[in-house]
Formats: C-alpha cells, structure tokens, sequence
C-alpha cells in the first residue's frame, strides 16, 4: 500500500500467465499499424507519469521489472517506451492496481452519507486513470455506441468515446423532447419515487455495439431498465461497467447481463 498527496493505491502481483494472456491482447489489438504502436506507447507512457506521484520509481521498478533509470526517462517523457516494454507496462500496471480499494478510499474521504461521483471523482487524473483502466479492458473488443446513464460518468465516457471513435449517448431522466422518439421506461424507486428513463430510438440501431456505462448501482432497478431498454433496439450489448456498487443488493438483478463492478462500498457508508 502506497500514500501521497492523501491518495492511495494498492497493488497485487499478477500470476505471470495472466499478464502473459493480457500482454497478447493489447499485441494483437494495437500491434495492427505503426499508428496503433506509437498511439499504446504514447499511452503506457501516460499511464506511468498518473501513477508515479503515489509510487517511487523502486515500487515501479517491482510493478514493471523495468531498470529504474529507464522508468524515470520514460515519465519525464524524454524517450517512449518500446512497444514491447509498452504492452508489458500496461498489462502490469493493469492487472495490478486495486482500483477498488482506490474509489472506496475517495468515498470514505468525501465524509458524506449520499456517494456523489462528480465530487468522488472531481480530481481529473483519477478519472483519466478509470478511463484507461477501462479502455485496456475492452481493448480487443469492437464500439460503436457508448451509453452513458448518469451524468456523472460523462467525462469518463467521453475519453473511452475519443478512444474508441463511438459516440456518447446519455439516459435521459425524466426528461423528452417532443418531435424525438423514445425508447422509454418507468422504474418505481419507491412507493413515492418514480422515475422515467428515455434514450432516443434515433442513437441506437440494430447495428450497433453497445458499451454500458453506469454510475452507482443499488439495487439495479435503474441499470437493470436501461438494458431492457437496449434489448428493445436490438443493439448488441458488448459490455457493462458500474464505476461503484453500493451494498450487494443489486447483485441477483444483474446477474444475467454480466455487469462489471470496479468497486463495491457498504452499504453502511
């Protein structure tokens, strides 16, 4: 466990098969074109200059098994990394970062009983480095649509949107504009909260290759209705991410869309 600036990161070790498997998939997805190798060596690059004020350069060196004065040209930027030494970077660096115990610890810091994730995430190189986490985890799959189902996670679907060349499209919450159809649903939150989503019919084709990105889930009932919502487009469902998970309730709901939970917080916070 590493501390700075009030920021923490926790690491594991990876089974060399895992980061040998993960290493392959970043080869085979960005090893296409010279444009795709300097693009992953550009972002390897990154990736270290956002986690190197948590890690000394030694704690680095044990992360990539990289020599020490190479790590510290490649954060100041003065050489880029080799595609080889790039793909073995962010595989490490991928299948090693808690980035759950990272958002618990923000939730924590916030000290409040409503997890807001535009003040959880309000530090932009937090939210660059999800974006990437995520971007590496999808890596070898094909995005034509992203949806977005709050606000909050704007700004990390519109860095997965930049990188993937797919549009964004945001859930519309209780809110329609005439003249645009809707595919529409109401969710029943509570005996006195009712809450219709909308997401225009006109964003969403059969065609597309949809990437599902939500805030927090509680119960489910919200992200759970925004699939059915897609399920009614016939647009294919690739994946599904919730930045954070509030208790386990939501569990059981989502389990036959195979929804992805960066972290999950109890429920008591």
């Amino acid at each position: 466990m590493k501390t700075w600036s009030k920021r923490v990161l926790v690491i594991r070790r990876p089974a060399e098969v895992e980061v040998e498997e993960f290493a392959e998939k970043l080869s085979r997805t960005h090893g296409r074109s010279k444009a795709d190798k300097i693009k992953l060596r550009l972002l390897s690059s990154e990736v270290l200059r956002l986690i190197k004020p948590v890690l000394s350069y030694r704690d680095l060196y044990e992360l990539t098994g990289l020599p020490e004065s190479v790590l510290c040209r490649y954060v100041k930027g003065t050489v880029i990394p080799s595609f080889e030494h790039a793909i073995r970077i962010l595989a490490k660096i991928a299948l090693s970062l808690d980035l759950g115990y990272l958002l618990k610890e923000l939730v924590e810091r916030e000290k409040s009983p409503i997890i807001d994730l535009l003040r959880v995430l309000k530090e932009p190189y937090i939210t660059r480095l999800l974006s990437i986490m995520i971007l590496l985890e999808l890596a070898d799959k094909q995005i034509t649509k992203i949806v977005a189902t709050a606000e909050s996670v704007l700004p990390i679907a519109t860095m997965l949107s930049i990188e993937f060349s797919a549009p964004v499209v945001l859930v519309k919450r209780n809110r329609s504009y005439p003249g645009i159809q809707y595919y529409s649903i109401t969710v029943m939150k509570g005996p006195k909260d009712v809450e219709v989503l909308y997401l225009d019919r006109d964003l969403i084709t059969r065609k597309d290759k949809v990437f599902v990105l939500a805030d927090v889930v509680y119960t489910g009932k919200t992200l759970e209705s925004v699939l059915y919502m897609l399920l009614k487009s016939k647009a294919e469902i690739v994946d599904t991410v919730a930045v954070m998970g509030l208790g386990n309730a939501w569990e059981e709901r989502l389990r036959s869309f195979n929804v992805k939970v960066l972290s999950i917080v109890p429920f008591e916070i």
